[in-house]
């Protein structure tokens, strides 16, 4: 990959992390209130709603950045949503290493289907029993998220040291 095309991506993806860590702000203060009390305020639950649903909406940003320039492919079904989180689980060989691991994957894929019930639903629908847990698991993940996402950029700066300096030219692996 070209170093102007990486450093585009990686400024991308940046500013992608750090709009995520402003959605975990938001969801604290948000949440300051309520002290582990249930929320039944519909308003709230629709704001927390939101807050959820633009979460994965930003870890798929990043999902599809990488998928678009350097993996050069992006799944176009109707389920590319999904496709998109297993894309990234996967080792592309020449190309790259898997972006995110199983795990995370597994911490991800209760977001995406939030997101999917949040976009087709009423917001006076939303019950906190159904949130509760991804609300309360939403700043462990997004900091899973942002250690992983990170580890991948270090990654691929290294490797494009590697190649400007004459050294591999085999993709990320």
């Amino acid at each position: 990959m070209v170093t102007a095309e990486l450093l585009v991506l990686e400024s991308r993806i940046r500013l992608e992390l750090q709009q995520l860590e402003r959605l975990s702000e938001e969801l604290q203060k948000t949440l300051k209130p309520y002290k582990n009390r249930p929320v039944k305020n519909t308003i709230i639950l629709r704001a927390l709603g939101s807050i959820l649903h633009d979460f994965y909406s930003g870890c798929e940003k990043i999902f599809l950045h990488i998928a678009k320039e350097i993996d050069r492919t992006a799944p176009k079904s109707e389920s590319w949503h999904r496709l998109l989180l297993e894309q990234m689980t996967l080792p592309l060989k020449g190309i790259r290493p898997p972006v995110i691991t199983s795990e995370l994957a597994g911490e991800l894929a209760p977001f995406l289907s939030f997101r999917h019930r949040f976009r087709h639903r009423y917001g006076f629908d939303l019950e906190w029993e159904r949130m509760e847990s991804l609300v309360k698991a939403m700043p462990d993940t997004v900091e899973h998220f942002q250690r992983t996402i990170n580890s991948f950029l270090d990654m691929l700066a290294e490797a494009d040291d590697r190649e400007q300096n004459g050294g591999d030219h085999h993709g990320l692996q």
